[in-house]
């Protein structure tokens, strides 16, 4: 386990990302591990190992995928109709799947965000569909419609990830 990174010329402690040394101004292509005296190995290509992964993506999504499912199991229930539990549960997970199966981290949270954008008013549809339009008012979709315009926005900014 690498422990301290340091300077190789002022033995100065510094991010194993780092190029240069606050201390003495040093360019260096890789941090030295204080233990072992060998260049810290967690950079490919001028990357920090973390960067690449972004890069990557796959993981990456999936944690999108997991976090548009939590939240879309967290705020739905408030903006879709009483006693339709099965429904929303299936769009958030629905949701997630979708963003988990993109091939990048920012086409994981557009996309993910526009298909949790648009539950609501499919949930209030289906709904209108089984217990017919007698259950229907302006009022009752108003939060369905602010909820879908402020989640479609955050995928919209989330598109400048990529």
């Amino acid at each position: 386990m690498v422990s301290d990174p340091r300077c190789p010329e002022c033995t100065g402690k510094v991010s194993s990302t780092a190029t240069w040394c606050m201390h003495c101004g040093a360019d260096f292509p890789n941090a030295i591990d204080a233990d072992s005296g060998r260049p810290v190995q967690d950079r490919a290509d001028g990357k920090a190992a973390y960067e690449s992964s972004v890069d990557g993506g796959s993981s990456d999504a999936q944690t999108v995928g997991f976090l548009v499912a939590v939240f879309g199991l967290v705020t739905l229930p408030f903006v879709t109709p009483p006693d339709v539990t099965l429904l929303y549960v299936a769009a958030a997970v629905g949701a997630g799947l979708y963003a988990a199966g993109q091939s990048s981290l920012g086409q994981a949270a557009s996309r993910g965000g526009f298909a949790l954008a648009v539950a609501p008013l499919a949930i209030w549809t289906l709904s209108l569909a089984l217990s017919g339009p007698a259950d229907l008012s302006f009022t009752a979709l108003l939060g369905p419609l602010a909820y879908a315009l402020v989640v479609s926005a955050l995928g919209r900014a989330a598109q400048t990830v990529d």
